[in-house]
């Protein structure tokens, strides 16, 4: 029997079970940054009962916590039973998710129609079939040359003869997918999902009149097979085809918990959902169709399917109207994927021709996009796990209790904690604040090292520590708990992240003989980019200075494209050309990567002018 606080909860399990395991099987809100691997030494729990000791991987990592009675959840196997207590750190709070962030108008043509019938019931004269009565009047209503999904032609002489003859077809296109008792008309609706590598976004529409009639998001449960797409692909080559089903089943759960809430809140039936739209980047699009994305982890980066994908709810058993369909995004490449076509599509990156546009989206991996006289270029880079929180010593993901921003001012911190209660620890945005201001303060210098305390600012000096050789700058000094501080391994975690982001954006520009003062929008996508400091993204390096451009925050740019593909046929035909128009960029691949790598690995903005 294992046992767990504070929630009370109780679970029954065999001997010699892994403790992450049990958490897994039941649902528990905790977090495994490192997907249970034993690396980041985050999911801390102390514990009490008859389990293994401690491994040598925890010796490395928490040898301080291990005397306090503290163990990694991912290491312990239960040998009978135990008491486990979490810790507020590794529980998973209420996420800071970016939803939509536009109120751009968009054409609205959806695929789905709703056609309301009164048929003539049949005579001795008129003995025509109960399926071509149908199609004779729909084509009175220019529908010619219909397809009929069979589980349309099973319930039709049912529904015919209990409605009188009065039905409502639902159309996709050519194709007839279901037929309802009465007229139904005025419920038509459709899903429109970002499935993000760290967390998913649903929102639901009313495909008549284009309206967002709610929004829900959720982390992805993927998150405790791995923070990053690597991980998960790892994980299936670990475990093969069953590990392949447990990571497709686990997003697929709760995407339909969010059709859940979604259509409890708003009182509709899910029956009446007959459409759902899919934007992701490539891993997240072939993991929730079921298609093994292994070679996406092998050189050369080969995907299985390049071309958008259309598949019945009932085959992925997503839990909306069983005939309907589950429209998944075309990919572009091996890590550019879905959610760079919507992207693309939101943001017309593809329609400009006269400006010099750039797009970057950062999330767990950062996708960018140049668009320059007519031609686009792309690239993915792995920004993510620094701006996640992952690898960073009291890092965490957007949650209550994440310093988001941060200020150095006459020898005080000035933080602001989401939530605004207890600091348990740093974002993504704060992180970026706050080595924006060390640098700032000279408490850093341009190569990232912290300076030692004989030659801090004396404002500054008492902050700075030693340990085992590494120096630690402390944010926040708690009288009762420990204190908040950010290390020299995070800093050179947070230049590995921003130095990625910042190559990409340099070999874009070069690829396209684009200069610096040339770019006229800079358009900065996702959650992340939303609550950044652009002064600090500028000050760290992570983005170049454009001196002519127009900075636009364009919000959540793949839940938008999802949407304008859900409520507008012509929306759906851009995205499917996208790819087409877009080169491929293989970061690793271009010869001056290292260098521009090894540049930008400083802090600050490279001097010299020219191209980036």
């Amino acid at each position: 029997m294992v046992s767990f606080l504070p929630s009370g909860r109780k679970l029954t399990t065999i001997k010699l079970t892994n403790l992450k395991d049990i958490i897994f099987r039941a649902n528990l809100n905790f977090s495994f940054p490192c997907g249970g691997k034993g690396s980041c030494g985050k999911c801390k729990v102390k514990i009490k009962g008859n389990i293994n000791s401690p491994t040598q991987k925890e010796k490395k990592l928490i040898p301080e916590d291990l005397k306090k009675g503290y163990r990694l959840a991912c290491q312990v196997i239960l040998k009978g039973d135990a008491r486990v207590e979490f810790l507020k750190s590794s529980l998973i709070s209420t996420l800071q998710i970016l939803t939509l962030n536009s109120k751009e108008i968009i054409e609205i043509n959806p695929p789905i129609k709703k056609v309301f019938l009164s048929l003539a019931p049949p005579t001795l004269k008129d003995q025509v079939s109960d399926i071509s009565r149908v199609k004779r009047e729909l084509k009175k209503k220019g529908w010619n040359r219909l397809q009929v999904d069979i589980n349309v032609v099973r319930k039709v002489p049912y529904f015919l003869r209990e409605s009188c003859f009065k039905v409502t077809c639902v159309l996709d296109e050519g194709k007839l997918i279901t037929v309802e008792r009465e007229d139904t008309r005025g419920k038509n609706f459709g899903m429109a999902f970002d499935i993000g590598t760290t967390t998913l976004v649903g929102t639901l529409i009313d495909l008549d009149t284009g309206e967002r009639i709610t929004t829900q998001s959720a982390l992805n449960p993927q998150n405790n097979f791995g923070f990053d797409v690597i991980s998960r692909i790892s994980y299936i080559q670990q475990k093969g085809y069953k590990g392949l089903l447990e990571l497709q089943k686990s997003v697929i759960n709760k995407v339909n918990q969010i059709v859940d809430k979604l259509t409890k809140q708003t009182k509709l039936r899910k029956d009446n959902i007959y459409r759902l739209v899919i934007a992701g980047n490539t891993v997240m699009q072939h993991l929730i169709a079921g298609i093994n994305p292994l070679n996406l982890g092998l050189y050369p980066f080969v995907p299985v399917l390049q071309d958008a994908l259309s598949i019945k709810s009932s085959d992925l058993k997503i839990k909306i109207n069983p005939s309907a369909m589950i429209y998944i995004l075309p990919n572009i490449a091996a890590f550019v994927g879905g959610d760079t076509v919507g992207l693309i599509l939101t943001t017309m990156l593809h329609r400009e021709t006269d400006k010099v546009r750039l797009a970057v989206d950062i999330g767990t991996n950062g996708e960018i996009v140049l668009s320059h006289r007519g031609k686009l270029v792309a690239l993915s880079t792995a920004a993510g796990p620094a701006f996640e929180g992952v690898r960073i010593c009291q890092g965490m993901m957007a949650e209550e209790g994440a310093i988001e921003k941060f200020e150095l001012r006459e020898g005080t911190a000035q933080i602001k904690v989401i939530g605004g209660g207890e600091v348990r620890g740093i974002c993504g945005s704060g992180l970026v604040d706050i080595v924006s201001e060390l640098y700032r303060e000279g408490i850093v210098d341009s190569s990232g090292r912290i300076k030692p305390r004989n030659r801090q600012k004396k404002l500054w000096a008492d902050r700075v520590s030693e340990e085992k050789g590494e120096r630690k700058f402390v944010l926040v000094k708690n009288k009762d708990g420990p204190c908040i501080f950010i290390s020299q391994k995070d800093i050179r975690e947070f230049q590995l992240a921003k130095a990625a982001i910042s190559t990409g954006i340099k070999i874009l520009l070069k690829r396209l003989q684009v200069n610096k003062d040339e770019v006229d929008d800079f358009l900065i996508a996702g959650a992340f980019g939303n609550y950044i400091n652009l002064e600090s993204a500028y000050r760290t390096g992570l983005f170049p200075f454009f001196p002519g451009a127009e900075v636009k925050m364009v919000g959540n740019a793949a839940s938008l494209g999802a949407i304008k593909v859900l409520i507008s046929r012509n929306a759906q035909r851009e995205a499917e050309i996208i790819p087409s128009l877009v080169e491929h960029v293989e970061l690793a691949t271009a010869s001056d990567f290292h260098q521009i790598l090894s540049e930008s690995m400083f802090l600050g903005e490279l001097k010299g002018e020219g191209l980036c």
